[in-house]
């Protein structure tokens, strides 16, 4: 079975079942493919984006970051932090947004 094809959520499903179905002995081949595909697994989810809703922990969080896009839309200002591992995004009114992005400590890109 090619997991590479399968959804995230599915995947995950499919790496429990194959843990509980199998004789997981330590030292078999069974155990160490699991656990090569928990790995793939593990490294995919640490570099999906994550929301953050406290603006003064987003604002902490700009001193790492190589950059912060800000996108504004009618209702509603994202900002996107990208830092070595991870994409961080904050959604705030567009009263609050310039506030923010003055405070932030890395380069602004506006999209």
């Amino acid at each position: 079975m090619n997991l590479q094809a399968v959804p995230l959520k599915n995947r995950l499903r499919t790496i429990l079942v194959v843990y509980l179905s199998s004789s997981f002995v330590l030292g078999t081949k069974t155990d160490k493919n699991l656990c090569s595909i928990h790995e793939s697994v593990k490294r995919e989810i640490n570099f999906m984006p994550s929301e953050i809703f406290d603006v003064e922990k987003f604002v902490e969080m700009s001193s790492n970051a190589r950059y912060c896009s800000v996108k504004r839309l009618d209702n509603i200002v994202k900002l996107k932090l990208r830092t070595a591992n991870r994409l961080y995004t904050l959604k705030v009114p567009p009263t609050k947004a310039d506030e923010v992005i003055k405070k932030l400590q890395c380069k602004i890109e506006e999209v």
